[in-house]
């Protein structure tokens, strides 16, 4: 269901709501309403903005510490000017939590180290409680000195609110003590269209996060951590293993055999950036360097030629034996889903130095975006 599609018994101006999040500048309004959104879904009307603050710190984590991702943009000399994004970095750099961390862990470390990361807490409530109310005050200018005269505003905020039921009010308080009230009038909405609005505001976050990382694909699966359980890799192990019972196949980094089942798949380009399974990205690694290796990428001057080589080794096999091939096809469902890969790269009598050329073009565009936005190289 579209978001502006949804029809409602009462007088509620869905109608505003829906023009929240228009015209970003910055992330803030889709971290602050999801947040929001979260929380009362806990059972939580009132809620303190240190504890918004909080959730929007939690939410934008796997986005900047395991997926790279930019939350806005940089100065001149290169340095983060997103809040957030500000807060998220500092808290990876002083406290010590695994990258694929869970909320309560992450939470817990931000009342840990509250007083390091406050000033970004505190830049955070400037605007975004306020201005994301705009959309039922449009009498209000952007430029009006009200946004500025917090104790009035959070009173003319009250005052709309008994004449058009906003979303939720501001009680006042000092600094993160403010509280955010949900309208007693909005939480039945809220309760019916949760998922809908939900989804509302990550197509929002996406599309601005893409705009954010222009080169950065599959946007959407890196708002939270990666599940497991989507990987498809079956099928790409049962076609290396095939391959194993015919052809010796050498790992890139040790230069020893492999033995059939004792290995890892592994993506060349680590799959946080790439966000798919795509076979020509994909090759089986000593699983003792696997975890060392994680997020970071292999030296491409020292490793693609060796990386290439058992792509052509996979393809000439499949070319050879009726049984790899069919493992091949079966791949080709949820491991080949790239036109170029079929159309250029895994063709009938593509000879080496072709299958390396076409290989080289199109896997060095994502490992040199890879590299600019900020992924490491893997040093053994």
């Amino acid at each position: 269901m579209e978001l502006n599609k949804i029809k409602y018994v009462n007088d509620l101006d869905v109608g505003n709501f829906i023009h929240m999040l228009d015209d970003p500048t910055e992330c803030y309004k889709f971290y602050w309403l999801d947040a929001l959104l979260k929380l009362f879904s806990r059972g939580k009307t009132e809620i303190l903005f240190d504890d918004l603050i909080n959730k929007m710190i939690a939410d934008a984590w796997y986005s900047v510490v395991e997926y790279h991702l930019h939350l806005g943009p940089k100065n001149a000399n290169g340095k983060v000017m997103n809040s957030l994004e500000r807060a998220v970095i500092k808290l990876e750099q002083i406290a010590e939590l695994p990258h694929n961390a869970d909320e309560y862990s992450i939470v817990e470390s931000i009342k840990i180290y509250d007083k390091e990361i406050a000033d970004e807490k505190k830049q955070l409530i400037l605007n975004v409680p306020y201005r994301l109310l705009s959309s039922f005050m449009p009498e209000i200018g952007g430029n009006d000195k009200l946004w500025d005269q917090r104790k009035r505003l959070i009173a003319y905020i009250e005052k709309i609110n008994v004449i058009n039921c906003l979303p939720y009010h501001i009680i006042d308080g000092v600094s993160l003590n403010k509280k955010v009230v949900v309208s007693e009038n909005w939480q039945q909405f809220f309760d019916d269209n949760y998922v809908t609005i939900s989804g509302w505001i990550e197509m929002k976050k996406v599309r601005y996060l893409q705009g954010r990382n222009p080169g950065v694909p599959g946007i959407i699966y890196k708002l939270a951590p990666e599940n497991d359980k989507q990987r498809k890799l079956k099928y790409v192990r049962e076609l290396w293993n095939a391959i194993m019972d015919v052809s010796a196949v050498y790992d890139i980094y040790t230069n020893k055999a492999f033995e059939k089942n004792r290995f890892d798949v592994d993506h060349f380009v680590p799959w946080s950036f790439v966000a798919n399974d795509e076979l020509w990205n994909l090759m089986p690694m000593d699983s003792s360097l696997n975890s060392s290796k994680s997020n970071s990428l292999p030296d491409w001057n020292k490793y693609f030629k060796k990386f290439s080589d058992n792509q052509y080794l996979m393809y000439q096999s499949a070319q050879k034996y009726g049984v790899i091939m069919d493992i091949f096809y079966k791949c080709k469902r949820d491991n080949l889903v790239m036109p170029w890969s079929l159309e250029e790269l895994y063709v009938p009598e593509c000879n080496k130095c072709i299958f390396t050329c076409v290989l080289e073009k199109n896997l060095k565009n994502v490992y040199d975006s890879a590299r600019m936005q900020g992924y490491e190289v893997w040093k053994m």
